[in-house]
């Protein structure tokens, strides 16, 4: 009797979420791009990019506040074949014994909220740290890590098959604080092949993506700023940074099985500016791109989702649990324009709420439904 009367409450509470979710307004997202580097010329774009050199003095930084081993140079950034490289040397350069690149958009491109894509491929061995990843361009919250800090991709060079996403915020050094999570390949390493990392950023939410697998979300509850109230310090501009580190406390030195030269190699940077639009039950608007409301919702068993799209386009529909684990892959593949529909069967699901999200071209519909 006491299970039943468990299983009753638990369904009310299932019922509850849905009944306020219904309620809410629905909502479809397309991202549009606002800004890229394909690295498609012989050198940098200066127009994008400017270079950091030395070993952090100039930004106040020793050995860039991390015992870095490295000098880092322009001669070791070079864009060929479409590519930018970053490039590790083992060489004595102005008293180090090793020289890399770093570069900035500061000032040339700063965004607060977007998502931002890279394709990169990573080096490997003892000792090498690549980051790309973020900084606030005003400092308005105070010094690091009061104004935060956004780390899209670090990866370690003796850890091949792991990325981290990580975010600094709190308060002034050494009041900071972090928070983050690991990305594990499940065969192969990074430094194998190209891979596709994406962040999107939103007020009081930054999720993170590792081959288009939702893999970390953070929200305002989660961070926290001693310079401002939520959702400080990530409502202000950031700017993006590249660079490939030698040694430091984290990673630690080269040892004898690293070779050099090694390579970070990214084929693009994107940022996306977000259009969100309320979807009206019109039937007299044309209908472009849309994602609508599965059916039946809450459902028990199996439901349908529908969706539009304008032209043939590559087209995924992917599902994920309330942990943004994903779940299930519905669509993944080419698609001619006009609607269509995937059905889900629920029945090795537990019982939660669950989302789905589109992607066709630039278009990203997210939705949400409950499973009971």
């Amino acid at each position: 009797m006491k299970e039943k009367m468990k299983d009753k409450e638990k369904m009310k509470g299932i019922l509850l979420i849905c009944f306020i979710f219904l309620a809410m307004p629905l909502w479809a997202q397309k991202w549009d791009l606002v800004w890229s580097d394909e690295f498609d010329g012989e050198q940098l774009d200066l127009t994008r990019w400017s270079y950091q050199i030395g070993t952090g003095a100039s930004e106040g930084l020793t050995d860039w506040g991390n015992n870095e081993e490295q000098y880092y140079r322009k001669e070791n950034v070079v864009v060929t074949d479409g590519m930018l490289h970053i490039i590790a040397k083992e060489e004595s350069f102005e008293g180090k014994d090793y020289t890399s690149g770093r570069i900035r958009t500061k000032d040339q491109g700063d965004w607060t909220y977007g998502r931002f894509e890279l394709r990169a491929k990573m080096p490997i061995g003892k000792g090498l740290w690549a980051a790309m990843w973020m900084l606030p361009t005003d400092m308005e919250y105070g010094t690091w890590a009061a104004s935060g800090e956004i780390d899209m991709v670090e990866f370690l060079g003796h850890e091949a098959n792991e990325i981290h996403g990580t975010l600094h915020f709190g308060g002034q050094w050494p009041s900071n604080a972090h928070k983050g999570k690991s990305y594990l390949l499940s065969s192969g390493n990074f430094s194998d092949e190209f891979h596709d990392f994406a962040l999107e950023w939103e007020e009081g939410v930054i999720r993170w993506y590792m081959d288009e697998e939702l893999y970390q979300v953070q929200t305002d509850t989660d961070w926290w700023s001693s310079g401002g109230e939520a959702p400080a310090p990530f409502d202000k501009r950031f700017h993006f940074l590249f660079n490939l580190a030698v040694g430091g406390y984290w990673p630690g030195s080269p040892d004898a099985n690293t070779v050099f030269p090694q390579e970070l190699v990214i084929d693009y940077l994107r940022v996306y500016e977000l259009n969100t639009t309320a979807i009206e039950p019109d039937a007299s608007r044309e209908v472009t791109y849309s994602l609508e409301q599965n059916f039946p919702n809450p459902f028990g068993q199996k439901t349908t989702i529908s969706f539009s799209i304008s032209t043939a386009d590559l087209v995924t529909l992917e599902v994920f649990d309330a942990r943004g684990r994903k779940v299930q892959t519905l669509v993944d593949g080419v698609l001619e324009a006009g609607r269509h529909n995937a059905k889900l069967d629920g029945e090795l699901l537990p019982p939660g709420l669950y989302s789905y999200r589109l992607k066709a071209g630039s278009f990203s519909g997210y939705r949400q439904m409950v499973l009971f």
